[in-house]
Order: structure tokens, then C-alpha cells, then sequence
């Protein structure tokens, strides 16, 4: 198993150091987090012993598991839809928060990390393609809402978007969705500098997603195996 996750590793490496390569950029400027939902603590583990730090989870009871579990210095990335039953452990053992995207959700989130005296790191999640499967904020909405999170939840550190574009979108789509997130990004960089963040690409489009500005990955089966 180790020897399998250490053969994937390198291939993920070797593809990230090639698509920073194409856009003259350092590798380091693209964090790559494990998506370790439905894995084991033991993968996460060996994945944790080969120099991976940030995993990212979809269910918050599995987020609290793991993180008991597993080494203390891991950075958590819950990635998953908020229930707003669940935010007090979500608060309580995740550093990020990529999926962001109701005012109701910032409002606990900040009081729960208030409590905590702690600040958690956050993504607004934006449903680029409007459909209607997946959450996420509207385009339009996007720049109002970022405003709104940076003037009133002083636990939340706005650090910039999240997208989920189509997985199965044709090559012209693709484009124009690619397209359509870097304007978004830059409308939002005009307004708030600091909120540089790009979570973009997984395991189909990780390459892509890092030549079109990608600062963050995540990476699930392509990188830990099959999940149990």
C-alpha cells in the first residue's frame, strides 16, 4: 500500500512541477490537499509519512474521527455541504473550510470559532455552472457576499474561491467555465487583494486547473487509492 501511495505521490509531483513549468511558476505555489473522505486513518497515515500535511474531508463525524486520530499537526480541509448541526465540529477540528456559501452557515461558523478563540481559514464555494445539484453561491452574488464576510465575521479569514465546474463538460465548455472563473477571481482581487486563493482542480483536471491559476488541488482515488 505504502509503496503504491509513494508511486502515485511522485506521479502527482512530477504533473504539478510540469503544469507550474508551462506558466513560470514555482511548485510550492500550488498546495496539494488529500481528499481523504472514506479512506482510513491508516492511508492517511502513510500518505501523512510520505510529507503530506493537508487532507480534506467531506462529513464532519469523519473530520472529528480522523483528526483524533491521526497526527496532530495535520491541516484539515472540510470540503464538504455545511449542515448547520454540524458546524460546531466542523469548527472545531478543520483549519480550512472550502464550501462556504450562506450567511447563515458565516454566522455560527464565526460565533463557534469565537467560542474557540480561534480563526479558521475560509473559501467561498461558487457553483460556476448553476446547477442545480451542487451548493455554492451564484456568480453575481459572489462579490456581495465576500464584502459581507469580510465587514462582519472577524473568525472567518476570507482567503479567496472555490469551484466545482462540470466533471464531465466538454473541451469548449471547460474552456469557457475556466474562463469565467479566472474573471470572477480577478473581479473579486480588485476588490479584496488579499483574497488570492484558488481552490480549482482534481483528479481529472489538476494539470489544467493549475495553468489556469490554481493555488490549491484536491486530489482524492488519483492520489490515495481506491476508497474503501
Amino acid at each position: 500500500m505504502h509503496q503504491d501511495i509513494e508511486l502515485r505521490l511522485n506521479k502527482v509531483l512530477g504533473d504539478i512541477h510540469l503544469a507550474c513549468k508551462k506558466i513560470n511558476k514555482p511548485n510550492d505555489c500550488v498546495k496539494l490537499i488529500a481528499v481523504s473522505k472514506l479512506q482510513s486513518s491508516e492511508v492517511i497515515n502513510e500518505a501523512y509519512d510520505l510529507g503530506l500535511r493537508d487532507f480534506g474531508e467531506n462529513y464532519a463525524q469523519e473530520l472529528s474521527q480522523k483528526s483524533l486520530s491521526c497526527p496532530k499537526d495535520i491541516i484539515w480541509h472540510f470540503m464538504g455541504p455545511i449542515q448547520t448541526n454540524k458546524i460546531k465540529t466542523i469548527a472545531k477540528h478543520a483549519a480550512w473550510v472550502h464550501s462556504l456559501d450562506r450567511t447563515k452557515v458565516a454566522m455560527k461558523l464565526d460565533a463557534e470559532c469565537k467560542s474557540l478563540k480561534k480563526t479558521i481559514s475560509v473559501l467561498i464555494q461558487v457553483n460556476i455552472d448553476n446547477e442545480p445539484t451542487k451548493s455554492g453561491v451564484q456568480p453575481q452574488d459572489v462579490i456581495s457576499f465576500a464584502k459581507e464576510l469580510q465587514g462582519n465575521y472577524p473568525n472567518l479569514k476570507l482567503e479567496g474561491l472555490m469551484f466545482m465546474p462540470k466533471i464531465n463538460a466538454n473541451v469548449k465548455d471547460k474552456v469557457e467555465t475556466y474562463k469565467n472563473i479566472i474573471s470572477l477571481q480577478g473581479s473579486l482581487l480588485k476588490v479584496l487583494p488579499d483574497c488570492a486563493q484558488l481552490s480549482l482542480g482534481t483528479s481529472s483536471d489538476y494539470e489544467d486547473a493549475i495553468i489556469a491559476g490554481s493555488t490549491m488541488i484536491r486530489l482524492g482515488e488519483v492520489l490515495l487509492g481506491q476508497r474503501s
